[in-house]
């Protein structure tokens, strides 16, 4: 998840944890947060006008685990595909993509998660590339095979960013895959795709958590 400017600090001295994510027929081992209600301010949420947000990055969310299972589909990435997350968090779908043979790079907001990431890859025995960036002012060049983002679309005032960013980071017949469980009735981001000459196909499927189900909107778009 992607925070304003000025929010969101970052933790000092993390406690980690390894916990192992199925995804399809792959077993990922990932680095997460130990204890996570730590860093989550609930009095000032409540009390506070405007309170810091809080470092959601932290969650594994269900839209990382639905993007997770798109790069997982057998034959869903060519062989060497190059391959950008934005606003990676814990960047599950990242490490799945560079366990596929994907050249991968993630990139986030924040530079805490990034080392997450990086402990994960060494845990997976892959490479994936790490970038600290806003997506309104890219730091990577492109072109990229495919643009995948997971529940980074839930902040409307971020949508023209994020769309300008796709544009100028996907190849010409490149794809984008974004999965948000998090605002999904706004339609405003599909119709600034299709106005910049994506097609697109949306879908809704059924991720879990904290043993909930919980409905995620896919969008799968290609460059024209």
């Amino acid at each position: 998840m992607r925070a304003a400017p000025g929010q969101g600090a970052e933790p000092v001295d993390v406690a980690t944890r390894e916990t192992t994510v199925e995804v399809e027929a792959l077993r990922v081992r990932l680095c997460q947060t130990a204890g996570l209600e730590r860093h989550v301010d609930r009095e000032a949420l409540l009390r506070d006008e405007v309170p810091d947000e809080p470092p959601y990055w932290m969650h594994l969310w269900p839209g990382a685990i639905a993007a997770a299972r798109l790069v997982a589909r057998e034959g869903a990435l060519p062989a060497g595909a190059r391959v950008l997350e934005l606003g990676c968090g814990l960047g599950l779908p990242a490490i799945v993509a560079a366990t596929r043979g994907a050249r991968v790079v993630a990139s986030d907001w924040h530079r805490a998660p990034l080392a997450f990431v990086r402990r994960s890859a060494r845990l997976n025995h892959c490479r994936v590339e790490l970038v600290q960036m806003d997506w309104a002012a890219p730091a990577v060049r492109g072109p990229f095979d495919l643009c995948l983002g997971a529940d980074v679309a839930y902040d409307a005032g971020a949508e023209a960013a994020l769309v300008a960013a796709l544009c100028e980071l996907v190849a010409p017949a490149g794809q984008v895959w974004l999965a948000d469980s998090v605002n999904t009735a706004r339609h405003t981001l599909i119709e600034r795709l299709r106005a910049q000459g994506f097609s697109i196909a949306v879908r809704q499927v059924r991720e879990w958590e904290e043993e909930r189900p919980v409905w995620v909107r896919v969008i799968e778009g290609r460059r024209q």
